[in-house]
């Protein structure tokens, strides 16, 4: 497994960096800001990055979001000292896949790792316990197309157009692989059921109409 870590403090990182290695896994490159970060997904492709959000030039909130929306089969990690529920959510929004205190113990890390190796999505379990509690008082608006990229909203468009995955690629210039990755992770951030329901929400919300205008103006 190929990773990458993007810490602006060299000590943590270069720390992180040996834990990881004496389990084998391979450190492919060491970002000090979310630019290289983002150039370093260009270049090595990891299979996973761990980014902190504060760096310099570009933070970790925005490098996620470039890389996320670029190199969707990479898979993120916020690992920084904010347990700020703001942080939590825009993470998860703009594409990260799990988000963890830089507090929390070695033996942790390596079990998020093999959870992302499975496909799972870990939290650290006192975040999502917050998640989970304004999830049910209301606060948090889970059917909210500002969940999603905009890449994402161009896909959903497009779909929602009746258009094929293999049509999408093409007029978007990306994989069909990626179409039907931006569609997944569309219905779960929405917390949808299936394509179809992802095509009514779109509908529903004027979606298609409002994308149109944009590019128009």
């Amino acid at each position: 497994m190929k990773i990458v870590i993007a810490d602006d403090h060299a000590l943590f990182a270069d720390g992180l960096k040996n834990l990881l290695e004496t389990r084998d896994y391979q450190i492919v490159g060491s970002a000090r800001d979310g630019l290289e970060a983002f150039e370093m997904a260009r270049r090595f492709r990891p299979d996973i990055m761990l980014i902190d959000i504060f760096m310099p030039k570009c933070d970790g909130l925005e490098a996620t979001s470039l890389i996320a929306s670029s190199f969707p089969e990479i898979k993120i990690v916020i690992l920084t000292s904010s347990e700020n529920e703001n942080d939590v959510f825009n993470a998860v929004k703009v594409g990260a896949c799990g988000y963890f205190i830089k507090s929390f113990e070695s033996d942790k890390l390596f079990e998020v790792l093999e959870a992302l190796e499975n496909d799972e999505i870990p939290v650290s379990p006192g975040l999502a316990g917050k998640i989970l509690s304004d999830l049910m008082s209301g606060k948090i608006n889970v059917n909210d197309q500002n969940a999603l990229t905009d890449r994402q909203r161009e896909v959903l468009s497009l779909v929602a157009q009746g258009k094929f995955y293999k049509d999408i690629a093409e007029k978007l210039g990306i994989s069909e692989r990626t179409v039907k990755y931006h569609v997944k992770t569309s219905i779960d951030k929405l917390h949808l059921q299936n394509r179809n329901q992802l095509i009514n929400f779109a509908s529903r919300t004027n979606m298609i109409e409002r994308l149109s205008d944009d590019k128009n103006n």
